[in-house]
C-alpha cells in the first residue's frame, strides 16, 4: 500500500538555515553590516569619552595598513596602542573592534569572538548602538561555530535591550533559525511567522521560500499535521516545486484523507514529477491497485520498467504480474511472475503461475512450473511446514491433471502416487482417489480411440 508520510526532509530545514545565516560584509561589524543588523534606534543613549588625537592617529595608521592588506603592521600598531599609558576605555574598545576586523579577515573566528567580548567589557564607555551591534554580532559568530547556547544568550541579551518594533525581517528569520538548532520549535514558528508577516507588509522585502520551509519543518517536528498541510499548500502555490506535490500527498495520507492523497500523487505522476522517484512511482501503481484499477497499475509499472525509472527486480516484476493477473490479462501476467518466482525461488508464486497456465491450457508449461514449485517448497525450511505440505499436495495433484491432459499417463500415475503419500486427511485422500479414477478412465478411453 501507499507509504505513510514519514518526515519532512531535513534538507529543507538545512537549506533554510543556510539561507538566513547572516554573512557580514567585510567584517562582522563593518559599517554596512552594522547598519543592516543593528537597530536603527535604541531606548537610551550614553555619554562616551572622547578619543585623543594621539590614539586617533594610531588608529588611522592601522586602518591604512588594513586597507592595503598589511595586517601584520596593523596588528603591531594596535598592540602598541593598547600598551599606551594614557588610553581610555572607549579608545580600547575602538582598538579591539579593529582587532576583530583583522581576525575576521584572517577567518579566525575564535579571535574575532575574543575581540568582540573584550569590547563588551567596556560597554559603559561605548555608544549603545555599538554595544547592540557587538552583542548581535557575537550571537551570529557563536551560531557560525555551532555554539548555540551562547548564541541564544547573546541574541536574547540583544532582544531585551532593543525596541521590539525595530527588530527587522533578517533578524527575525535568523532568530527563528537559531531556535531551530536548539529544537525549540514553538519559538521557531513564532519568529518565522513574524518575519513573514513583516516582509509581507513591506514593498521592499520579498518573502523567502526557505522561511516557509523552516515553518514546515517546525510544524512537522511538533506533529502539527494540519499546519504542515497548510504550509505545503502555500509553498505549492507560490513555488511549484515537484517535491511539494509528493509531500502534500504524504501529509494527506497521514491525515487519513486517502482519496485526496491519491489524487495528488497521481497528478504529480502525470506531470512527470515522479520520474526520478522510484518509490513514488511504485506508490502510484499501488494506488491504482487499491482503487480497483489493476490494469492502470500494470501500465504504470510496465512503463517504469521499460524506461528504467524503477529497478528491474523481483519485487517490481511481481507487482507487474499481479496487477496483470487481477486485470485478467493472464498471458501478460506470466512472464513477470515467472521472473519474480525464479529470482526469489518462491513456491507459492510457482503454484500460482502453474494454475494460470492450466487455465490457459498451457499444460507443458504448467508441468514445469509445478516442478519448480516442488523444488522451491522442498528447500523452504522457514515457512509453516503444514501449510507448505498442503500447497505442495495441491500443486502435485494439478501436475497430475496437466499430465493427464497431455496423455502422459505414466508420469501422471507417478504424480498421483506422490500425491497419495502427501495426503494426510480423508478429504485429501478422496480427492486423490477421484483423480486417479479419472486418469484410469482417460487412459482406457485413449486406448479405445487409438486401438492400443
Amino acid at each position: 500500500m501507499f507509504n505513510k508520510f514519514k518526515s519532512i526532509p531535513m534538507a529543507l530545514a538545512a537549506a533554510a538555515i543556510i539561507a538566513v545565516t547572516p554573512v557580514p560584509e567585510g567584517s562582522p561589524l563593518s559599517s554596512s553590516a552594522a547598519a543592516q543588523d543593528a537597530p536603527k534606534n535604541t531606548q537610551k543613549t550614553r555619554k562616551v569619552p572622547a578619543m585623543s588625537l594621539d590614539v586617533h592617529k594610531k588608529v588611522q595608521k592601522a586602518q591604512e595598513a588594513i586597507d592595503i592588506s598589511d595586517l601584520a603592521t596593523a596588528k603591531e600598531i594596535l598592540a602598541k596602542t593598547l600598551t599606551a599609558r594614557k588610553i581610555n576605555e572607549y579608545e580600547r574598545a575602538v582598538v579591539w573592534q579593529m582587532n576583530a576586523m583583522i581576525a575576521f579577515e584572517e577567518e579566525d573566528t575564535p579571535a574575532t569572538i575574543d575581540a568582540y567580548e573584550k569590547i563588551l567589557t567596556f560597554r559603559e564607555s561605548i555608544p549603545v548602538a555599538q554595544e547592540m551591534a557587538v552583542t548581535y554580532g557575537l550571537g551570529q559568530l557563536y551560531f557560525s561555530i555551532e555554539d548555540y547556547d551562547k548564541a541564544v544568550k547573546y541574541i536574547t541579551d540583544w532582544e531585551n535591550a532593543v525596541d521590539p518594533s525595530l527588530i527587522g525581517v533578517s533578524q527575525l528569520s535568523f532568530i527563528a533559525t537559531l531556535h531551530y538548532q536548539k529544537a525549540d520549535f514553538p519559538k521557531v514558528i513564532d519568529y518565522i511567522y513574524k518575519a513573514i508577516a513583516q516582509a509581507e507588509s513591506l514593498d521592499t522585502v520579498e518573502v523567502k521560500e526557505n522561511w516557509y520551509n523552516l515553518a514546515l519543518s517546525a510544524h512537522w517536528e511538533l506533529e502539527q499535521f494540519t499546519k504542515v498541510r497548510d504550509v505545503l499548500e502555500i509553498l505549492l502555490i507560490r513555488w511549484p516545486n515537484p517535491t511539494y506535490w509528493t509531500q502534500l500527498a504524504g501529509v494527506y495520507q497521514t491525515l487519513d484523507e486517502e482519496q485526496t492523497s491519491y489524487s495528488l500523487t497521481e497528478a504529480a505522476y502525470k506531470q512527470g514529477f515522479l520520474d526520478e522517484k522510484p518509490l513514488q512511482i511504485v506508490n502510484v501503481a499501488q494506488i491504482q491497485r487499491a482503487r480497483s484499477a489493476p490494469i492502470k497499475c500494470a501500465w504504470v509499472i510496465d512503463r517504469a520498467l521499460k524506461e528504467e525509472l524503477v529497478e528491474n527486480n523481483a519485487e517490481n516484476q511481481r507487482l507487474l504480474g499481479e496487477c496483470y493477473l487481477q486485470a485478467t490479462e493472464f498471458q501478460k501476467a506470466l512472464a513477470p511472475l515467472s521472473i519474480a518466482a525464479r529470482e526469489e525461488s518462491d513456491g507459492n508464486l510457482w503454484l500460482q503461475i502453474g494454475q494460470v497456465q492450466m487455465q490457459l491450457d498451457r499444460y507443458d508449461d504448467a508441468v514445469k512450473s509445478f516442478d519448480n514449485m516442488s523444488e522451491a517448497y522442498e528447500s523452504d525450511k522457514d515457512s509453516d511446514q503444514k501449510l507448505v505440505a498442503k500447497k505442495l499436495l495441491s500443486g502435485v495433484m494439478m501436475k497430475g491433471q496437466a499430465l493427464t491432459e497431455l496423455k502422459r499417463f505414466k508420469e501422471a500415475k507417478d504424480a498421483f502416487r506422490r500425491a497419495s503419500r502427501l495426503a494426510k486427511e480423508d478429504s485429501e485422500r478422496r480427492a486423490v482417489a477421484n483423480w486417479r479414477k479419472y486418469l484410469t478412465a482417460e487412459e482406457q478411453r485413449e486406448q479405445l480411440l487409438t486401438g492400443r
